[in-house]
């Protein structure tokens, strides 16, 4: 969340000043060096006045000479100077007081220098004091005597300048602390206000939705982690919310309409306690936390919404899906959204209108932590895969026409097998990359052994209506393959009722794969999509072909069965059968029990399902008869 913005106000305004202060102190101090140096140079001149007075005295040299002496006494003596000496332009010593130990001669160039261009000047050097370093300051001031320039020399005491620089210090930091309280208000006053409302109504509009008032996705997450920190003790739940078929009332009805249902839906949620929070997360996707409730509880609180959203607008409903964290079932964020979001996958599933728990939905097959996590690593390339190829035969030549692709799970895996794996992933919205890390690694698998025949690969549904033919395609080349040596198979559950799956189709069978279409008789789905897809091979739902002239309600497909058989160039029934994966022994495949099939086009092959095939859920295999 960060600091408060009048925090970072005062600390934005007091740092301003500060450096501000800090800059113009050290320039100051400078000055202030550079002025005390200047009064020192004019003080030391104007005493060098009296010492050329002295020295051009016409008096006895020894009487000259003990003025001069004096004179120099005089000048050690006063503004803070700690060695005086008079000097020759080339270096010769005519006098001095305050003779310091280890004091080397003055520089003669310096004092040639001086001497000739008779202008007084000061230097600066660093000497140790106590293991510090100070400035110590030597001035060359020119001196008139008779005949000649002299030079006088004078060492001053450090503190003379440091003192200086320490009370304008001093004085300095006052004035900065006088200068930070007077700023902070002032600035605070004069526009600092009105960028703190500024700063209010922007966080404000970051953390509601414009259009139904709610909060929006940007707290969503900080909530839900601060729900479930102080939930510890109690039940936090979550439920994620989806109105149904929205595109078309917004593609039907106009978007201004659907902008009327979004705003009704949200006023829906006033029927939730005030304890719970509703988010609209984006377009039609909404989430509630609802604390203190367990799944149960909640679905009657998303009830009571689905009842108040129908008073508003007739027809108009949504799927949610429900999870909760409780101290039997602890669940973190992510594991929790996931759920949630399983559960909302179900409720779709299932035909929308409808809430499902999660709990629910995992009865008799619980999804734990460790599953998901499982599932994740499949899915990520984290885990191994391993391929099988269940051989297809011919029984009555005894030859294998073809091999289908299964999966198998690593042995340690909390995951059953593949079938619980696809079902799970379909819960959570993975299917899809899990079918395409199937085909990885099935192709992965059949460039590393020599090849012949037909392949059979599966694909789930979830998968088929994003495929893409020419990505896949080129996968094949790679592992020495053609689109013609591939059947595609698809379920009658793929969606076949709907446009993508039947375009992706079409398109797999220009691009010369061969299709097989499984499960045929589950739903009515088959029927329509033979009228809009070629395909190669139909495998006859095994329930139907066991129940054909036994059961009443079906009798009357029983022509249907057998004018499927007579499609397509008048080619009959055929029986085929699966062996196990890698079988070759045509004998041995006799012996099992095999499903009739009808098949139509030009492979003449057919074979039920049989364990897991990979990129979609299968039957088990079938078991010596």
């Amino acid at each position: 969340m960060g600091l408060p913005f009048l925090v970072r106000w005062v600390l934005a305004v007091s740092s301003a000043v500060l450096l501000a202060g800090l800059v113009e102190f050290g320039v100051a101090q400078q000055q202030i060096v550079d002025r005390g140096l200047q009064d020192s140079l004019r003080n030391y001149g104007a005493l060098s006045e009296q010492l050329e007075e002295a020295l051009a005295a016409n008096s006895d040299p020894a009487i000259r000479d003990a003025a001069i002496a004096a004179e120099l006494d005089h000048i050690k003596h006063g503004y803070g100077t700690v060695y005086a000496g008079l000097f020759a332009a080339d270096g010769r010593l005519f006098a001095e007081a305050g003779k310091e130990p280890g004091r080397t001669r003055a520089d003669p160039e310096r004092l040639a220098e001086v001497a000739s261009t008779g202008t007084a000047a000061v230097e600066t050097e660093e000497l140790a004091d106590h293991d510090a370093s100070v400035d110590a300051y030597e001035f060359f001031i020119p001196v008139s005597a008779p005949g000649a320039t002299l030079i006088l020399n004078i060492d001053q005491h450090p503190d003379i300048i440091s003192e200086l620089v320490a009370d304008q210090r001093q004085r300095g930091l006052l004035g900065l602390l006088v200068a930070v309280l007077c700023a902070i208000p002032l600035s605070y006053m004069l526009g600092g206000r009105t960028l703190h409302l500024r700063q209010l109504r922007a966080q404000r509009e970051a953390d509601e939705d414009a259009l139904t008032g709610l909060a929006s996705r940007r707290p969503f997450r900080p909530a839900l982690e601060s729900a479930l920190t102080r939930g510890a003790a109690t039940p936090v739940t979550l439920a994620l919310l989806d109105l149904d078929n929205f595109k078309r009332i917004n593609d039907r009805l106009g978007h201004s309409y659907g902008d009327r249902v979004l705003t009704g839906f949200a006023d829906s949620f006033a029927e939730l306690r005030a304890s719970d929070t509703a988010f609209r997360l984006g377009g039609d996707e909404f989430a509630v936390i609802l604390p203190g409730l367990d799944e149960y509880g909640a679905a009657e609180a998303l009830e009571r919404v689905r009842t108040a959203l129908l008073g508003r607008f007739t027809g108009v409903t949504f799927s949610a899906g429900i999870a909760s964290s409780t101290v039997a079932d602890p669940a973190a964020l992510q594991e929790l959204w996931e759920r949630a979001d399983a559960a909302l996958y179900e409720a779709k599933r299932r035909g929308r209108r409808q809430s499902v728990t999660f709990g629910s939905m995992a009865a008799g097959h619980t999804v734990s932590a460790e599953k998901i996590e499982a599932l994740t690593a499949l899915v990520a390339d984290n885990s191994p895969i391993t391929v099988a190829f269940q051989p297809i035969w011919d029984l009555r030549r005894g030859v294998v026409l073809a091999h289908e692709a299964l999966l198998r799970l690593p042995t340690d895996s909390p995951i059953s097998g593949p079938q619980e794996a696809f079902e799970l992933a379909e819960r959570l919205g993975l299917a899809a990359a899990l079918d395409a890390r199937a085909r990885r690694e099935v192709l992965t698998a059949v460039k590393a052994r020599r090849w012949d025949g037909l392949l059979f690969m599966n694909i789930h549904p979830d998968a088929l209506t994003h495929l893409d033919i020419d990505a896949l395609t080129a996968e094949l080349a790679a592992a020495g393959l053609e689109p013609e040596d591939v059947v595609l198979e698809v379920t009658e559950q793929a969606g076949l009722d709907h446009a993508e799956p039947i375009r992706t189709l079409t398109r797999a069978h220009e691009r010369g794969f061969r299709l097989a279409l499984d499960d045929m008789g589950r739903s009515n789905a088959g029927l329509r999509a033979l009228t809009l897809v070629r395909f190669d091979i139909i495998k006859i739902d095994g329930e139907v072909i066991a129940r054909l002239g036994k059961d009443p309600l079906i009798g009357g497909h029983r022509g249907c069965g057998h004018d499927l058989c007579r499609a397509e160039r008048g080619v009959g029934c055929r029986r085929r059968h699966r062996g196990t994966p890698d079988a070759l022994n045509p004998a041995a495949a006799r012996t099992q029990r095999h499903r009739t099939a009808a098949r139509t086009g030009r492979t003449g092959l057919s074979a039920g399902p049989a364990g897991a095939a990979a990129g979609r859920t299968q039957h088990p295999p079938p078991r010596p008869g």
